[in-house]
């Protein structure tokens, strides 16, 4: 009986020691893994195909610069130039300087280039016979209303009115965009006779027509925004994408009539 107390009391030390030696472990965390360094520069993970493709590059050169700008084929001329509206060009035929501009009355930069550089530029270019300017209706798809306002314009513009019509586009471009109501703020500025042969003009279909060329031709230019502006001087055509400011507008044109 002794002798079996005994070896229960070896038994149980030893199992006491052991388990004081395995059971810390059991809750010890492990220390992270080392890793050597490498032995040279760590290249960068390669990206997709679609994080490193670029958007698609403008056609047009956004130079402002006469020397910088990529010059087109087929200069133009006041007296070659096809498909004029004599409603919607302005200035002397004989001037130096030929000014397109392909614009959107949907199109925010194009409302700026006309509040904040058009009418510098006609008080102190056009109207002085050194650019000869036509405007070109260039609609954009992704305007809803686009469209329709060139329609009216262009119909007003057969009746002498085409400034006040235009001032009213633009200037109140965030609400008839919003409501659709181009005939509502044409109206405003057109009294009701003129309104009735806008809206004849507009109902017949002919300014699709002279809309749907200038578009042909800015295409021809490879216009892919609005407002583009294409000069012509000297026997050298210059496209300039996007809005520009009546200063960059005026360093340009002095550039163009200063060359020889």
């Amino acid at each position: 009986m002794n002798r079996r107390r005994v070896l229960v009391a070896i038994v149980s030390v030893t199992l006491l020691v052991i388990g004081a030696l395995f059971l810390p472990s059991l809750h010890q965390v492990p220390p992270p893994p080392r890793i050597a360094p490498p032995s040279g520069p760590v290249p960068l993970p390669t990206a997709s195909p679609e994080a490193t493709s670029l958007p698609p590059q403008p056609l047009l050169p956004t130079s402002p610069l006469a020397t910088e700008a990529a010059p087109l084929p087929a200069p133009q001329s006041a007296a070659t130039l096809q498909d004029v509206d004599p409603h919607k060009a302005f200035g002397s035929k004989n001037a130096p300087v030929l000014m397109e501009e392909f614009s959107d009355y949907q199109c925010p930069s194009c409302k700026a280039l006309y509040t904040g550089t058009n009418r510098l530029v006609m008080d102190n270019y056009v109207s002085t016979g050194k650019v000869y300017l036509v405007h070109r209706d260039f609609p954009l798809a992704m305007h809803a209303y686009s469209r329709v306002a060139a329609r009216y314009a262009r119909a007003a513009a057969q009746l002498g009115k085409v400034e006040p019509v235009e001032q009213a586009l633009y200037q109140n471009q965030e609400k008839w965009e919003q409501s659709g109501d181009v005939d509502g703020t044409v109206a405003a500025v057109l009294s009701a006779s003129e309104m009735t042969k806008v809206r004849a003009l507009v109902k017949g279909g002919t300014m699709d027509a002279l809309i749907d060329k200038d578009f042909a031709l800015g295409q021809m230019y490879r216009v892919n925004q609005t407002p583009t502006t294409v000069f012509h001087c000297k026997g050298k055509t210059y496209p300039y994408a996007g809005m520009m400011t009546y200063d960059t507008m005026r360093q340009f044109l002095e550039q163009l009539l200063s060359e020889k």
